[in-house]
């Protein structure tokens, strides 16, 4: 992968990966959507995050329009998803990869826990999770108007994370996503990364993948947190995501400590750079 360096301010460049001989359709990669349109010099814009929030109110309307008139079913919010991820990623001419979705086993609900660095992150997973897609998100979220009320009728996960009773019922909703047969993502970290670290992990997604005896399977997304940076507005266009999937991961047998360690070093290892993202990795002129 070969690196581009381009100012984004007087003091901050950042690394962008864009069209390499590197990124080539292999039988373990898939090239999920191509550009939209011819290739251009990357620049930054705000323009693609005005077009999502215009796209966000417009699924979730025509959601709840379908729930008025009896159509509001899991089938319908798969098919709104389907074009929620792609018009995002057109609005920034940006390609969409996938790796290894060998692992998911048709007709298997499972739990995807990747690392979570940008807004991008998640239209990326619904573009390359297999079937129907929902996912853990905090409680705050849901308050927005329209938007909110749309993510919980269609299936989302809210958590209260700051109310560790509440949240464990609520996770009983996640228990359900399962045993119908959808695949539910969960942050382990528990909320975005700003530095493009892996935090420590929570413990919440583990208990539920216990409980239910459902593997996990491990991701990592990488091109998005160039693309769209933590608590900035601008896109970078032209740019490519790829969320790399790993081996299912069953937990039976398994005890809390041990999963999560295992989940953790195959999330890095899938990143291709674990030594320079772990957090929880001693650093030179620190003491373990």
């Amino acid at each position: 992968m070969v690196e581009h360096s381009i100012e984004t301010s007087a003091t901050m460049p950042v690394a962008l990966a864009i069209d390499t001989p590197a990124l080539e359709v292999t039988a373990d990669r898939e090239l999920l959507l191509d550009r939209a349109r011819p290739s251009t010099k990357p620049f930054w814009t705000y323009m693609p995050v005005f077009k999502t929030v215009f796209y966000t109110l417009d699924i979730s309307a025509r959601f709840l329009l379908s729930i008025l008139v009896g159509k509001g079913t899991r089938e319908r919010a798969d098919r709104l998803i389907d074009g929620y991820w792609r018009r995002i990623a057109k609005s920034g001419n940006a390609r969409v990869w996938a790796e290894g979705r060998r692992h998911f086993t048709p007709g298997q609900p499972c739990i995807v826990m990747s690392n979570h660095g940008s807004l991008l992150d998640i239209p990326s997973l619904m573009a390359t999770v297999p079937g129907s897609l929902r996912m853990v998100l905090k409680e705050e979220l849901t308050r927005v108007p329209v938007w909110g009320q749309a993510l919980v009728a269609s299936g989302f996960i809210p958590i209260n994370r700051k109310n560790r009773e509440k949240a464990i019922a609520q996770l009983d909703k996640a228990k359900r996503m399962l045993r119908s047969g959808i695949t539910v993502w969960i942050s382990p970290e528990g909320t975005r990364a700003r530095d493009q670290m892996i935090a420590p992990f929570k413990r919440g997604g583990f208990h539920l993948a216990i409980d239910l005896g459902v593997p996990i399977v491990p991701a990592f997304i990488d091109g998005a947190q160039e693309i769209l940076p933590p608590d900035q507005w601008r896109v970078l266009t032209e740019g490519d995501v790829v969320v790399r999937f790993g081996e299912a991961i069953d937990p039976t047998g398994m005890d809390m400590n041990t999963l999560i360690a295992r989940v953790r070093k195959d999330i890095l290892a899938l990143s291709g750079r674990a030594d320079a993202i772990d957090s929880e990795r001693p650093r030179p002129g620190t003491h373990p």
